[in-house]
């Protein structure tokens, strides 16, 4: 199976169904299963970014508070792992994405306030010049399958996440 690695706390949102379009500098002609692989190293400021943006405590609401109703926002992130698989169902220009695709408002299940809502603009860079990667049929890998990333796409064994 073809993987993509991706930085944390973007991966999660992956996993979660958060985040259906991931956004790249380049384009792929690869479409089928995708493992989505989220990245051993931490990115401080990607990590400042999910720590202090009301969206994301939304849009990784599920992982992010405890039974306690506290959050726990690095604890939940697994880093170096297998985090998910989907299909790669298309890739498309970010320029050719319409303001309804990436403004539609989505929040946690059960939630109905604007203090959890995100947009899938909100979880990608969407600049003209890059490309959307279509994600559908998101599955969640739990718990996370430990294996090293690569750069580009890459492969990781069929059995290792053969029961998702």
């Amino acid at each position: 199976m073809k993987a993509l690695s991706m930085w944390q706390p973007w991966a999660s949102a992956v996993a979660l169904g958060s985040k259906r379009i991931e956004t790249r500098a380049w384009a792929t002609k690869y479409r089928g299963p995708l493992a989505i692989h989220a990245a051993k190293r931490r990115v401080i400021g990607e990590l400042i970014h999910y720590g202090c943006c009301r969206y994301w405590e939304g849009a990784l609401y599920s992982v992010s508070h405890g039974s306690d109703g506290k959050q726990y926002l690095d604890e939940a992130l697994p880093f170096g792992a297998v985090v998910a698989v989907c299909e790669l169902v298309a890739c498309r220009p970010t320029g050719s994405f319409t303001q309804d695709e990436l403004d539609e408002v989505r929040r946690p299940l059960g939630r109905t306030d604007e203090l959890y809502a995100w947009t899938e603009r909100q979880m990608g860079d969407f600049r003209l010049g890059r490309y959307g990667w279509i994600l559908e049929n998101i599955r969640m890998v739990d718990p996370p399958v430990l294996f090293r990333g690569r750069q580009g796409l890459f492969n990781v064994p069929d059995d290792l996440i053969k029961e998702v």
